[in-house]
């Protein structure tokens, strides 16, 4: 098994108040409805720290077809705008990954922009570095979904003013 960890940095045209509230507080309403053919459905059990998210996947995710994937928040902080959750179950938890976590910081840079900071930790199934296209398939997740929600806001600019 191999442990790595990768960074990326997304400029967002979006305060990072609003993208905390689309992507993070109501990521279960807006991912299904702004991006269906990768999710048919987001269900959230409980609140905050210790609650569970459970997406499944649509097709396009290139996710066996009724994939799911259960992710336990261990970080919910509203005050500096950093989550962490980890995959407990299903995703690429199995394919690629025996443990995989994502962690999330939203830094303002002007009035209405922002960065959003994405680390993935992980550990892999086998004895050998994550491929450039594995990586590449768990990375582009979070950049897809964060640009979709970006874009939403951006059209719709008195959603989470």
């Amino acid at each position: 098994m191999v442990v790595g960890s990768c960074i990326d940095e997304i400029t967002v045209n979006v305060s990072k108040s609003r993208l905390w509230k689309g992507a993070i507080c109501d990521a279960h309403i807006l991912y299904p409805k702004l991006l269906p053919e990768f999710f048919a459905k987001y269900e959230r059990v409980g609140k905050g720290v210790g609650s569970i998210n459970i997406l499944h996947f649509a097709p396009a995710s290139q996710m066996p077809i009724g994939s799911v994937s259960k992710m336990k928040v261990e970080i919910f902080d509203e005050a500096t705008y950093s989550t962490k959750y980890s995959v407990i179950e299903g995703g690429f938890v199995g394919v690629y990954f025996k443990s995989v976590s994502y962690e999330s910081t939203f830094e303002a840079t002007g009035p209405n922009t922002c960065v959003a900071k994405i680390k993935i930790v992980y550990e892999t199934l086998e004895d050998k570095p994550l491929s450039e296209e594995e990586l590449n398939a768990v990375r582009g997740g979070s950049t897809q979904g964060l640009k979709a929600i970006e874009a939403y806001l951006i059209a719709n600019p008195d959603v989470y003013a």
